[in-house]
């Protein structure tokens, strides 16, 4: 809190710093309240200003918004573990695919590999 980019603003952030800790907040097996900091993370925005930091309970991701249409917050979102990128994958010269069938979609990866 002593910095001097956030040392104008300490009781603002101070006061995330306590809401964040009183989450993760628990009691071992020796009866000890223990506050794993380490479960704490902070994303950086650039651009905006301290005054507009917010705290996030829960998960947030730190991505980058690919059109301004794209919605900037999502409430109750249904999340996929997927073992796979979904970055879209460049074709040689030009060449578009479109698969219409999911259950087909990996025959054609192998295909084209």
């Amino acid at each position: 809190m002593s910095s001097k980019i956030i040392g104008a603003d300490r009781d603002f952030f101070a006061n995330m710093v306590v809401q964040a800790c009183e989450l993760i907040k628990f009691t071992n097996t020796k009866g000890e309240p223990k506050c794993p900091i380490k479960s704490v993370n902070v994303l950086k925005a650039h651009g905006k200003s301290a005054r507009e930091s917010i705290f996030v309970k829960g998960y947030a991701l730190n991505c980058t918004v690919a059109s301004q249409l794209m919605p900037k917050t999502i409430k109750n979102a249904k999340i996929a573990c997927i073992d796979f990128s979904l970055q879209k994958a460049k074709m040689k010269l030009g060449v578009q695919v479109i698969v219409d069938d999911p259950s087909r979609l990996e025959a054609v990866r192998q295909r084209e590999a």
